[in-house]
């Protein structure tokens, strides 16, 4: 049984482009995953809205992702594998760059769990894998909001985040090729959204784990 923590904002908390909602688990693409990898694999979901990689909001608390990943390793260990997709929120406060930064924070502290939480179980019993996904593309339709809707700053988080990737040993996927956001409001996904970054997950997954199968 491989036990997988989803960790992110709210395309992982399933918020819904049209209502604000949150979708049936069944949609949600933590959900599909692990529909799609089977009995092998238990997901554990911990998306929060706005949440960041590493910066405090001011107008809404509990929302930074470096403070909140601490309880949710303990909370729900022993894992496998921490799927990471975070930084669309972060343009609030800084540019991609800085996202891409706040990401690599989280990917140290990841990496370095087992001896920051210690105790009789391990958050990474077999190792620390580590799986990052840079975020979606902003939608063209989104409304600007200062650089928290900048597209042009969204479009830089695949290589930025591909780069932090590769220079932490750690494992990438880009979810901007295989899913986009609503039309309604440029930044949640819709069901089919979630579908495809589920299935592109559910290959990288079983790529990781090669005793999973097909």
């Amino acid at each position: 049984m491989k036990e997988i923590l989803c960790y992110g904002d709210s395309n992982t908390w399933g918020f819904t482009p049209t209502t604000g909602a949150r979708y049936p688990y069944a949609v949600r693409w933590p959900g599909v995953l692990g529909a799609l990898l089977g009995s092998g694999c238990r997901i554990t979901e911990n998306g929060v809205n706005g949440r960041t990689t590493v910066f405090n909001d001011p107008d809404f608390p509990c929302r930074n992702g470096k403070t909140g990943l601490g309880y949710a390793l303990c909370a729900g260990k022993p894992f496998d594998l921490v799927i990471l997709m975070l930084g669309t929120n972060d343009l609030k406060f800084t540019d991609a760059a800085g996202a891409a930064r706040g990401a690599a924070e989280l990917v140290a502290l990841l990496q370095n769990a087992n001896a920051r939480f210690p105790g009789a179980t391990a958050v990474f019993p077999r190792g620390a894998k580590i799986l990052l996904v840079s975020p979606l593309h902003i939608g063209e339709n989104a409304v600007s909001e200062g650089r928290f809707f900048n597209r042009a700053e969204s479009l830089r988080f695949a290589a930025l985040y591909g780069t932090a990737a590769q220079e932490a040993g750690v494992f990438f996927l880009d979810a901007a090729c295989c899913a986009e956001p609503s039309p309604v409001e440029g930044t949640h996904l819709l069901p089919e959204g979630h579908a495809a970054l589920a299935r592109a997950l559910a290959e990288k997954v079983r790529r990781i784990f090669p005793e999973m199968g097909a």
